[in-house]
């Protein structure tokens, strides 16, 4: 028995040294030291009051503000993430919801050193922001791996700012890729791991124990223990070269709403299996409208790529780029055919990015907020609305985002050309009139505010 116990211990100990990845305590210290230094806070402040991940509270807010009226003054939300130095120039990598309608952000090196950081981009359908801070401090990138070799099981090292705690390490292992977690990005497949990821990891590096970094952590699961997500690298990298190099995003687009076929969806519609997107809505104008492609149609392939789950479409169009052609193998009426389509770019990118806008900027430097046009403006009927409100200036108190501007000092605004005419002639210490509308719920009200330029 005794011989039969040491041929077992043996045999695992010959498993655990054959594998590059096993897990080793010994080497773990020097890795996580060898990291630290390369893993940033970042500290985050907004005004407004649809913050996500904010400390704040906007039903107080607004409470107090019916008490004191434009006395009050809302204090700004604080946020906590992380993220990971990538280019000895000064990028940074983090999520996209670390610093959404964030008006300041700094970055917190280990050695507790405090930087200013502007958004060089960011694409909401990620999750993925690219930061950059100016220093001549020396910056050690973090080696970047190869998320398309991952294996299930193997070991990962989390590090991140949880609860604000400070830098924090946890060990786990791969516990499943290519995860649909809905309501966290249609195009992308996300690594499953059970290394502890809280509130304040989002954004930080997942590693593998050669401390390549293999994943940008982005999630928790709010009802499963030991349960957290991160995005790959392979697909963080695309993105984020995407922006330093282009300013945008591309994607390609198809243009059409779709649904998961369910045995009873198959069944009605004569289907062999469940297999394929339900084309639920074809929007007018799109690729797919143009190409012939109709409502009730299922797309069981494109480019020859069979879809099997009704999420895996928009994530294979959307890897494609604009003005690309895709073969669609569509099933309509129990009919198998082809339908090739020339891709277009995905409408109203969701990219952040840090411009100066010259004139645009003349409100900001003048009263402390932005402008920008409405959604539903035209040619015709161009309405201006805030866009951003910073804390601690002249506008704070008067106005808030989702505000429209109406009219400024008895002049009606238009459109931006008008709004940059009249801010363009607003001096220093010139106390202007701003005629406002605000909607609350159903019902809208106008009104006037007094500011003085700074």
């Amino acid at each position: 028995m005794r011989l039969i116990k040491l041929y077992l211990l043996v045999f695992i100990f010959c498993l655990f040294s054959l594998d590059s990845n096993a897990f080793n305590l010994e080497t773990l210290p020097e890795l996580v030291d060898k990291i630290n230094p390369s893993v940033v806070r970042i500290e985050t402040s907004s005004s407004q009051d649809n913050s996500i991940g904010m400390t704040g509270d906007p039903f107080l807010d607004e409470f107090f503000k019916k008490q004191f009226g434009d006395n009050f003054k809302p204090q700004p939300r604080k946020g906590l993430g992380s993220g990971f130095i990538y280019k000895d120039s000064g990028l940074i990598i983090t999520n996209y919801h670390v610093i959404e309608s964030a008006d300041e952000i700094e970055i917190v090196m280990f050695d507790e050193k405090k930087y200013k950081a502007e958004v060089v981009g960011s694409d909401k359908r990620t999750d993925v922001a690219l930061l950059k801070i100016d220093t001549k401090r020396e910056l050690k990138p973090l080696i970047i791996g190869n998320s398309n070799n991952l294996k299930i099981g193997q070991w990962v090292v989390a590090i991140g700012n949880p609860l604000g705690l400070g830098t924090t390490v946890t060990t786990g292992i791969i516990s499943a890729q290519g995860r649909y977690v809905d309501g966290l990005g249609t195009y992308v497949d996300f690594i499953q791991t059970d290394a502890a990821l809280n509130k304040g990891n989002s954004g930080g590096p997942l590693v593998d124990l050669n401390a390549n970094v293999i994943g940008v952590n982005t999630a928790i699961a709010a009802h499963g223990q030991g349960i957290g997500f991160a995005i790959p690298i392979n697909t963080v990298i695309e993105i984020v070269e995407q922006i330093r190099t282009k300013g945008k995003v591309e994607r390609g687009w198809l243009g059409v709403v779709i649904q998961s076929i369910s045995p009873e969806i198959a069944e009605s519609l004569k289907l062999k299996n469940t297999n394929g997107a339900l084309v639920s809505e074809v929007l007018e104008d799109g690729p797919a409208f143009s190409a012939g492609i109709k409502q009730g149609d299922v797309i069981v392939s494109v480019n020859g790529n069979e879809i099997k789950e009704m999420d895996e479409l928009p994530r294979i169009i959307g890897k494609m780029k604009p003005n690309s052609k895709a073969v669609l193998s569509i099933i309509r009426d129990g009919k198998n055919f082809k339908i090739s389509v020339i891709l277009g770019d995905i409408p109203s990118q969701t990219i952040k990015k840090s411009e100066k806008l010259n004139d645009q900027n003349l409100s900001k430097d003048k009263f402390g907020f932005e402008v920008q046009l409405a959604d539903n403006s035209n040619k015709k009927n161009s309405r201006i609305i805030v866009k951003k409100v910073y804390p601690n200036t002249p506008a704070s108190s008067k106005i808030s985002a989702g505000d429209f501007i109406l009219e400024i000092n008895k002049k009606k605004i238009n459109s931006l050309k008008d709004f940059n005419k009249i801010m363009s002639k607003i001096k220093k210490g010139q106390l202007s009139l701003f005629l406002i509308q605000r909607k609350t719920g159903d019902q809208s009200s106008s009104f006037y505010r007094s500011i003085r330029a700074r």
